[in-house]
């Protein structure tokens, strides 16, 4: 992907098998989980991490919890977010609570999930990179010179497309992970057009 200052080490490595580095837990206030949905477009656990990081990276933040319980459902109702799980479980309560919904099978693999994801709420797979894949704020475009200092010399004068992440301060620039994100996802656009005969 576009790399980050502090970021690249923990490494988004798309086209291998490391996950994204665990989300951040929920803002608690007064002992309670305050509004965590802001701009969310879905909801998942994270055993579905790898869906939930492509997911942002096209444009569509995606929150990961470590359960789905219906505290958290219920932060999606009113169309505020849609939930993405593996559990039938839960249907009843995201039914009750009229929460849009997603059950994917457990046993396939990530690409195929997030073909399914993609297919069933019409979503385009593009790479936007305008959301922080870490803390799902949406990304300022910046200069070299307002980061300069603040990421390493040789990146400030071979990267690109500069932007920063005005809620945890990340700086992303456009290098060589770049390449990486569009093979996987030349991948990605295959296997969705054999499930579904699109993209």
């Amino acid at each position: 992907m576009y790399s980050s200052s502090n970021f690249s080490k923990a490494s988004i490595r798309v086209s291998g098998t490391n996950l994204p580095p665990k989300s951040p837990k929920y803002p608690l206030s007064s002992g309670r989980l305050v509004d965590i949905v802001k701009d969310f477009k879905f909801l998942t656990q994270i055993h579905l991490s790898r869906v939930a990081l492509w997911l942002t990276l096209f444009g569509y933040p995606t929150k990961v919890v470590p359960k789905l319980s219906k505290k958290e459902i219920s932060l999606c109702a009113g169309g505020r977010c849609r939930v993405l799980t593996t559990s039938r479980r839960l249907e009843k309560n995201l039914k009750n609570l009229k929460v849009e919904y997603l059950i994917l099978p457990n046993w396939e693999d990530w690409k195929t999930q997030l073909c399914m994801v993609l297919n069933h709420f019409n979503l385009s797979p593009n790479l936007r990179l305008n959301y922080c894949p870490l803390c799902l704020d949406k990304l300022k475009p910046v200069t070299p010179e307002e980061i300069k200092g603040k990421i390493p010399e040789g990146a400030l004068r071979c990267g690109k497309n500069f932007t920063l992440c005005p809620s945890c301060g990340k700086v992303y620039w456009e290098g060589g992970h770049k390449r990486l994100m569009e093979k996987t996802l030349k991948q990605l656009k295959l296997c969705c057009k054999d499930l579904f005969g699109s993209f």
